[in-house]
């Protein structure tokens, strides 16, 4: 038992070392033009962007404490800010593919079963989804010639991007609500996928279908929690709009409020749809697209970073501290223990 306790002891160590070599590879290869833009922004500016990451987080945790209610009453605001914050740490420190399986962990960790979690993960995208398309399309309506001005066939593209966003999360909730299109789905993957990992996929896939099936029915009863989690995704987006105008009009004070605000709402939208060349990612590569026509190349980077630190890097530094802060716990913990058997 003594050698078990210590193996362990030991495993946490070596994980939170290793974690901390990510972090700093991380911070170091990826992350350095962020903090580098923050070494030469003014105080006024950085403490005005950081309020506005700090209040986006907050509404987070509001959406998902709605969502998770249906499972867990016991769930709170502060649970679901640290929710997105976890998940945002591992998202970077596994270079996007840990996501997901980490948030469903931190929900397991709050006495959600792991089909809840996933439920409850599933739901904060998709209404998430729902709330950028409107906004889009709102945008679309009020500053159609902005998007025309700056990009070729800009208005097609964003109601490709606005269908794309539609369609995933139509699937979605065809597949979730309806049993009929689940079966349909999995025989016809059975019939045309015979490789046993392409059928394991499937598997999983039609397990998470299920667990989503059975959140979403939990969740649309509720038509007040419905109103919640759609209003607080909408005021979300609202404050992730404003920061580039909060940005740029330090340096040009003539700029367009409007304007900012239908160009970063079209820059989410056509992130996923637009070709990234050179290894840029599709996001970075829209918003200095549409930015620099209106302010130069130059304060569109620097904006972009500034933006990258409120909506990406701040939840991240969040999530680093939790989870850090956890992981010591969990060591001093096994290390009492150990000295108690010792």
């Amino acid at each position: 038992m003594n050698v078990a306790i210590n193996r362990k002891l030991i495993l946490n160590i070596l994980l939170f070392v290793v974690m901390i070599g990510v972090i700093i590879f991380v911070i170091r290869d990826s992350l350095s033009e962020i903090f580098t833009e923050l070494g030469k922004t003014s105080w006024p500016v950085l403490l005005g962007v950081t309020m506005f990451g700090v209040i986006s987080q907050v509404i987070e945790g509001y959406t998902i404490k709605n969502i998770a209610n249906e499972f867990n009453r016991e769930f709170t605001i502060r649970d679901g800010f640290f929710a997105s914050a976890y998940a945002t740490f591992y998202r970077v420190v596994t270079f996007g593919t840990g996501s997901i399986v980490s948030e469903v962990i931190y929900y397991h960790k709050k006495k959600l079963r792991y089909s809840e979690g996933t439920g409850t993960s599933a739901l904060r995208m998709i209404t998430y989804k729902i709330a950028l398309m409107i906004w889009a399309l709102f945008f679309l309506v009020v500053k159609n010639d902005a998007i025309q001005r700056y990009i070729i066939n800009g208005t097609f593209l964003v109601i490709a991007g606005i269908f794309v966003t539609l369609l995933i999360v139509s699937v979605l909730l065809i597949l979730s609500l309806n049993i009929n299109a689940q079966v349909l789905l999995i025989i016809f993957c059975n019939r045309w996928f015979k490789h046993q990992k392409l059928r394991d996929i499937v598997d999983r896939i039609n397990n998470q279908v299920y667990s989503l099936r059975a959140a979403i029915k939990a969740f649309i009863h509720d038509r007040n929690a419905v109103i919640r989690v759609f209003c607080s995704n909408m005021a979300k987006l609202v404050v992730w709009y404003f920061l580039p105008f909060f940005i740029l009009v330090q340096e040009h004070p003539t700029i367009d409020i409007w304007l900012t605000v239908a160009l970063i709402s079209f820059t989410v939208i056509l992130g996923g749809v637009l070709p990234a060349p050179g290894g840029i990612g599709g996001f970075e590569f829209v918003y200095v697209l549409l930015f620099r026509n209106v302010v130069g190349k130059v304060d569109a980077v620097s904006s972009l970073l500034l933006y990258r630190y409120a909506t990406y890097l701040l939840p991240f530094l969040i999530g680093m501290i939790y989870v850090l802060f956890n992981k010591q716990r969990q060591i001093n913990h096994e290390f009492k223990k150990a000295k108690k058997r010792s």
